[in-house]
């Protein structure tokens, strides 16, 4: 097989695989929006089955030999990298036996559905099976795969590469060292801001239009980004031309849909803005969790929190609300989105406090993964973790430990990523800094320069590369935790007077 031919061969097969991709995507966009509960079962079956042929066509003997030829040929640069990330999945799936893939997938696709059902009736029980097996037919996944360090390695480097346990016990080290003291601090010491305006009761059809306007400053393309609604927002890629995002509309909290849909546009907008080069190639959409999580909460905290960003949104929000927010103003406003107080919902914690519900969830899972965890009573091992480190506790699962889904699906090793990602953006926004004046444009209503900046220096590569070599290339730096652990302490003395 020449180059030529081999190219030939991997257009055809990379763009089966994605035809199923897409087919499967779809169900589990509509499943999770707009399809009704009780054709749930029917499409759980329906995504297996497809899932299975994926997994009959990707490992098929024959196109499995031809990309590991592809991997000894030189490709140029772009295809080399398709080669390596693809061969490194499908290397992993041959392990696996048929029909226990098709049993895992279809396990997580109950499982979602499982955890959503259980959120709604505020019912731990009744998710405790399904993550029971939910957890047993992972880590009986990654023994077919062969543990190469410990199997909780093995998940933190799949969503971020290069993390293991060491690093990430010394990243949270600098959070607890530094970051919890400094939160009890703020509590006892700071001035008090009261955001109690912020939580009358906004109406989702006017929080629609308040969705509307921040869509259009940020460039919210219609023809390419679909916004629904869910009951935990998310994203979906489906091409460099389809990114569809949800939010959820909270009506005592208008803050909760304004940065659920700036923070998920930030993943948007890293998938839509990848070089047109590599559309329909995995280097389009195998980008690391951290990285991905370090787009999404940048846009969410490091410039949706900004006052610059209101100065000409926050008059129109007024318009919208005349009777609950005509006594606050802008600077009151301000102080209100970026209040830090000790809660119990990570999608809708502050900014400070943010990386302390992910030091929870790290500690919960990596013990549940290492087999001492009694799932029994990890719902009050939830409800303690909290106490101890937020000093408040849930009085109810679906404030706890039914709170996220990220579980119910098996995504073990995802959760620390939303705090490394966090600390990404501290540097990364040091690093714009130097080229761009950030207010300026966001005065001026040129939100543009900052998606312009993000496109060149990081989502045009997709996963071309990874954040190490992106942290060369643009902080010209390696990862320093130390350097977001001063931007918060820094923000947050001055919002309290400390």
């Amino acid at each position: 097989m020449n180059k030529e031919e081999a190219l030939k061969f991997y257009d055809e097969y990379n763009e089966k695989c994605n035809a199923y991709r897409l087919a499967l995507s779809t169900i589990h966009f509509d499943m999770s929006t707009i399809a009704p509960k009780a054709g749930n079962d029917y499409c759980v079956k329906m995504m297996a089955i497809l899932s299975g042929e994926l997994f009959d066509y990707s490992t098929h003997k024959e196109n499995m030999n031809k990309i590991i030829e592809m991997s000894h040929m030189d490709l140029g640069e772009v295809m080399n990298k398709e080669i390596k990330l693809v061969l490194k999945e499908l290397n992993r799936l041959s392990l696996l036996p048929r029909d226990f893939y098709i049993n895992m997938q279809e396990t997580y696709s109950k499982g979602m559905v499982i955890w959503k059902d259980a959120k709604e009736k505020n019912d731990y029980q009744l998710f405790k099976p399904i993550l029971k097996e939910i957890v047993s037919i992972t880590k009986q996944a990654y023994t077919y795969y062969g543990v190469k360090k410990s199997l909780y390695d093995d998940m933190l480097d799949d969503y971020e590469t290069g993390m293991t346990i060491e690093k990430y016990e010394s990243f949270f080290k600098v959070i607890k060292e530094r970051l919890v003291p400094f939160v009890k601090k703020l509590n006892n010491k700071g001035q008090h801001i009261d955001d109690s305006l912020l939580h009358q009761l906004f109406s989702q059809e006017k929080q629609i239009k308040v969705m509307d306007i921040l869509k259009e400053y940020m460039g919210f393309n219609p023809n390419k980004c679909y916004l629904g609604v869910s009951e935990h927002p998310f994203t979906s890629d489906f091409s460099l031309h389809d990114v569809r995002i949800t939010t959820k509309y909270t009506e005592d909290s208008l803050a909760s849909s304004i940065f659920s849909i700036i923070h998920e546009y930030g993943h948007a907008l890293y998938d839509l803005q990848v070089n047109e080069k590599l559309e329909g190639l995995n280097v389009s959409r195998l980008m690391t969790s951290g990285m991905h999580e370090s787009q999404s909460r940048f846009l969410e905290n490091y410039i949706g929190r900004r006052k610059s960003f209101w100065i000409n949104n926050y008059p129109k929000v007024q318009d919208i609300f005349k009777n609950e927010l005509q006594n606050v103003t802008l600077d009151e406003f301000i102080e209100m989105i970026n209040v830090s107080k000790l809660s119990l919902i990570r999608t809708e914690a502050d900014e400070l406090t943010y990386p302390l519900h992910i030091l929870i969830r790290y500690e919960l899972e990596k013990e549940m993964i290492n087999g001492n965890i009694d799932f029994d009573v990890l719902d009050e091992m939830w409800n303690n973790k909290y106490e101890e480190y937020l000093g408040i506790r849930p009085e109810s699962a679906s404030v706890g430990i039914l709170q996220d889904i990220h579980w119910s699906s098996g995504d073990f090793g995802y959760f620390p990523t939303y705090a490394l990602g966090s600390a990404f953006g501290a540097q990364f926004l040091e690093a714009m800094k130097k080229d761009i004046d950030i207010d300026k444009a966001l005065e001026n209503n040129h939100f543009n320069e900052i998606e312009n900046w993000l496109k060149e220096h990081i989502h045009q590569y997709g996963a071309l590369l990874n954040a190490e070599e992106i942290f060369d290339k643009v902080c010209h730096q390696a990862f320093d935790p130390n350097i977001y652990i001063d931007y918060l302490i820094d923000k947050y003395s001055k919002l309290y007077h400390l």
